[in-house]
């Protein structure tokens, strides 16, 4: 596996746990300021919402949540859209938008789920776990460790340092 392979598989499944979360538990705004009050340099919605929610998509088809579907269906693009997790008044920062929130408790009740609040702590330490059951899938189908090292310090989903 080259370098941008396992980024973008260890990329994939912190996303993959977000969106879980977020149908289940929390709002991009509580689940990014978590991870970064924890030191990740970026939440994985700011990170979706930079990459591109089109593009996020097109890597995960068919392992999304009903969320990630319909927000590109509503041209929540991400950044480069002006919309996504978050509203880019102008094209700088990121605004909350509580529309994406109403559209997170929508698609989680079509869903019949029932949503339960979490700590930060305890969304931090999901998204860890899912960041180390990645680590481990890794190495098991022969990824080279320095490969995923590396991946794990620049990737956008890593601690910054």
């Amino acid at each position: 596996m080259t370098d941008a392979e396992v980024t973008a598989a260890l990329q994939d499944s912190f996303w993959l746990a977000a969106d879980h979360l977020l149908m289940f538990h929390t709002n991009p705004w509580e689940l990014d300021e978590a991870l970064e009050a924890a030191g990740y340099g970026m939440g994985p919605c700011a990170a979706m919402d930079l990459l591109g929610l089109d593009v996020v998509l097109d890597r995960r088809q068919g392992t999304a949540s009903p969320i990630l579907p319909r927000m590109v269906a509503e041209g929540r693009m991400g950044k480069k859209g002006g919309v996504g997790h978050y509203r880019y008044p102008g094209g700088g920062g990121a605004v909350i938008d509580p529309l994406i929130e109403d559209l997170i408790l929508e698609e989680a009740w079509f869903a019949k789920v029932t949503r339960h609040d979490l700590p930060d702590a305890e969304l931090v330490a999901r998204m860890q776990a899912a960041q180390a059951a990645a680590v481990v899938h890794l190495l098991d189908q022969g990824a080279q460790p320095d490969r995923v090292r590396r991946a794990c310090r620049t990737g956008l989903h890593a601690p910054s340092a």
